[in-house]
């Protein structure tokens, strides 16, 4: 079957007020079932006033309506109309929706309301204001390391919450990280295939996620994945931001499932030389094929990106500049030379030889010196000049 793009803001809390995402994207939506719309409406009640179909994936459909009684917009996620009659997949989704109004973390999506109504099973969220990180990739491309550090830190902080509640996510990926507001808080959500710990697997063997961010383990019909599957995918989120596409693409599910299976991914920083070395050496550990290999936790992985360092980023310009400076940078370097020259002549001769009367005099013209250099360049004459007149006044 051949890859398709993922869905921008598949079983997304979608952006509010953002710009509409373009025809090829609302494409992705299911064409719209009257039929079922009139069967969520009637279960809603007067409590909510569908609004629009705004995304589909793994299980539910996502609505935005309008909350009555408060007055605001959510997000209400349903399953979907084609699997409303399967019992694994209604109990799994109940069981997401438990799961997550357990959690309390900035960086969930919470949920307002869990009800079940005429068979159908529905919960209340809240619409998000911003862009999935998958739109943001394809918008801006790779991010620069010091941002992808940032994000990554907030998702994995998230991700550490939910396997303390023991829960796995098993579908972290790039549509499925939403960027909140100017300060683009990360949220994480669709927690639509997530696994409680321990719980009976229905024992079916399919494979639920997408194969492109997905874990070995869980492309080998295996059952048995933990922690340290929601870690490979993370580090498949991070190795996309930090080289602007996935370690393994390939023309087929079965294409990239191999590659996960099987191939090494190319060095992080043979593609991005700005990548720290330790933030590489992060992510490429996240990726080992064996699970034992990696990070044992996600808060172990916290504890570590924690320990990323980035270089100072040059940030001298016209803007930042020192006010007095402007474009008479020149005329001001040239005076604090004179001033260090001046004053390393005061020092060696002394006042007197130099025409100087005094020594209230001899410091008038050190401290003025002093002066044009910090005009010149606070950041790099002013320390010197500083240490200079220390040692000259402790000679007298």
């Amino acid at each position: 079957m051949p890859e398709s793009p993922e869905r921008p803001g598949v079983d997304a809390v979608r952006r509010g007020g953002a710009p509409d995402p373009g025809p090829q994207h609302r494409k992705s939506l299911p064409p719209e079932d009257a039929a079922f719309r009139a069967r969520l409406d009637a279960a809603l009640g007067d409590a909510y006033e569908l609004v629009d179909a705004i995304g589909q994936g793994g299980f539910g459909r996502v609505y935005k309506a309008r909350d009555t009684r408060l007055d605001r917009i959510v997000a209400i996620k349903v399953i979907r109309p084609d699997l409303a009659g399967a019992t694994a997949f209604l109990e799994r989704f109940r069981r997401e929706g438990i799961a997550l109004a357990r959690l309390r973390h900035p960086g969930i999506v919470p949920i307002y309301d869990i009800r079940e109504q005429d068979g159908l099973i529905y919960y209340v969220m809240p619409f998000i204001e911003g862009d999935t990180l998958r739109r943001r990739l394809e918008v801006r491309g790779r991010m620069p390391p010091k941002v992808a550090h940032r994000i990554l830190l907030e998702l994995c902080d998230a991700i550490v919450a939910t396997h303390r509640a023991g829960i796995l996510h098993r579908d972290i990926k790039p549509d499925n990280v939403i960027l909140e507001g100017r300060q683009d808080k990360v949220l994480l959500m669709d927690f639509g295939i997530a696994k409680v710990v321990d719980f009976e697997s229905t024992g079916s063997g399919m494979i639920i996620g997408t194969p492109t961010y997905m874990s070995p383990e869980q492309l080998g019909d295996s059952y048995a994945v933990d922690e340290r599957s929601d870690i490979y995918s993370l580090g498949v989120v991070a190795y996309h931001l930090l080289a602007g596409r996935p370690p393994f693409v390939g023309n087929s599910y079965g294409e990239v499932m191999r590659y996960h299976l099987a191939t090494r991914p190319e060095p992080l920083r043979s593609i991005n030389p700005s990548v720290p070395m330790l933030l590489a050496d992060v992510v490429e550990q996240c990726l080992e094929k064996d699970p034992l290999d990696r990070f044992e936790t996600a808060s172990a992985l916290w504890d570590q990106m924690q320990h990323v360092t980035f270089l100072r980023e040059s940030t001298s310009s016209a803007e930042d500049a020192p006010p007095f400076v402007g474009r008479w940078t020149a005329l001001f370097a040239g005076l604090a030379v004179l001033a260090v020259a001046l004053a390393v002549a005061l020092a060696a001769f002394g006042a007197e030889a130099l025409g100087v009367p005094g020594r209230s005099g001899y410091l008038a013209i050190a401290a003025g010196l002093a002066l044009m250099a910090a005009l010149a360049s606070p950041r790099f004459v002013v320390g010197p000049v500083i240490k200079q007149l220390k040692e000259m006044l402790g000679r007298e």
